[in-house]
């Protein structure tokens, strides 16, 4: 029968344990980086759209509201 060498097979999962959670960190950092870069020009965006003078006969957007809900919302009673 083979021998099963417990403490190798621990030492080897803890490290690809290791190995993944600092992959897994690195791409949580670089998510963040990303989302912070979006939250910044998006601000930017709004900040110019505000400084676009008005034209006189220019009505503000509007929304297309023909969009229907596919999912309900779920009854709140008990």
């Amino acid at each position: 029968m083979t021998e099963i060498d417990v403490e190798q097979d621990l030492a080897t999962v803890n490290d690809q344990i290791g190995k993944l959670v600092e992959e897994l960190n690195k791409v949580n950092n670089a998510r963040e980086s990303l989302i912070q870069q979006v939250q910044n020009l998006s601000g930017v965006a709004m900040y110019l759209r505000g400084k676009m003078p008005q034209s006189e006969g220019s009505e503000p957007e509007t929304v297309d509201e023909s969009v229907e809900r596919s999912v309900g919302v779920p009854d709140e009673t008990p």
